[in-house]
């Protein structure tokens, strides 16, 4: 009889096979505890990645069109057919993940009996570029600043926070419960803020977010939506003002505590 936990990584790829490969190709899903399956949700009908998901006996769905970062996610859900007591990792492509500690944070997420979490993420291999996990929910001027300037007053200083308001989805563990009570995210969403959409509605359903210090991810993002009035700026707009409009928020600027 099989009482290991289920455990699902869902990556998403827009023609991002080789970067996914890469990344993953190393890393030994094998666990006396866990059942760990990556699924592998494709955009670009790309064979080479059809191929390594045969190879690391993964869960595989190809789209007939392409998908935003919800919608995707969502049908990674959906096909993985987790129970309320599995766990449904939300990772990027770009995500450099060693096995020690992704069995470290999952064992941390069920002792913890965490619902909504996260973990360190560093923006660099020598894990020098630490990402700020002290996060508030923005107004619309947080968002304008924020995408243009890079100045990012909804970001407070607390390095040891447990419970901020909002985590990235860039690598987001999520028991399956949690997922479903507030119906995984919106597909009204492209691209950007689905994961601030996500912990709003989590929040408004009573669901805590969390934060787990003692273990990490890398992280090599290149942060296009920053380019100011290129393609993905006008993107993350859209989602701005689509989550304010959505959650009727007023206010123009925040400051973190």
């Amino acid at each position: 009889m099989n009482n290991k936990i289920n455990v699902y990584i869902s990556i998403v790829s827009h023609n991002q096979q080789d970067l996914i490969i890469e990344n993953f190709k190393s890393l030994n899903l094998n666990s006396d505890k866990y059942e760990i399956k990556l699924c592998l949700i494709d955009n670009t009908n790309s064979s080479k990645l059809k191929d390594f998901a045969k190879e690391k006996n993964s869960i595989y769905h190809v789209n007939k069109i392409r998908k935003g970062f919800g919608e995707n996610h969502n049908k990674a859900f959906e096909i993985s057919k987790a129970q309320n007591d599995d766990i449904f990792i939300v990772c990027n492509p770009d995500i450099i993940i060693e096995k020690k500690q992704l069995i470290g944070m999952i064992d941390y997420f069920i002792e913890k009996n965490n619902q909504i979490s996260s973990v360190r993420c560093y923006y660099d291999r020598e894990k020098k570029v630490l990402s700020n996990p002290d996060r508030y929910f923005p107004c619309f001027l947080n968002f304008v600043f924020s995408i243009a300037l890079g100045k990012r007053f909804h970001y407070g200083t607390n390095a040891n926070v447990t419970n901020p308001e909002w985590i990235s989805g860039e690598f987001m563990i999520t028991r399956a419960s949690a997922f479903k009570k507030i119906n995984g995210f919106d597909e009204d969403y492209f691209l950007y803020v689905e994961d601030i959409d996500f912990c709003y509605r989590a929040k408004k359903a009573n669901i805590p977010i969390s934060y787990d210090k003692s273990h990490f991810i890398i992280h090599e993002t290149q942060m296009a939506s920053r380019k100011i009035f290129s393609k993905s700026f006008l993107m993350h707009l859209t989602s701005v003002y689509r989550f304010l409009r959505k959650h009727k928020i007023r206010c123009l600027l925040k400051k973190a505590p």
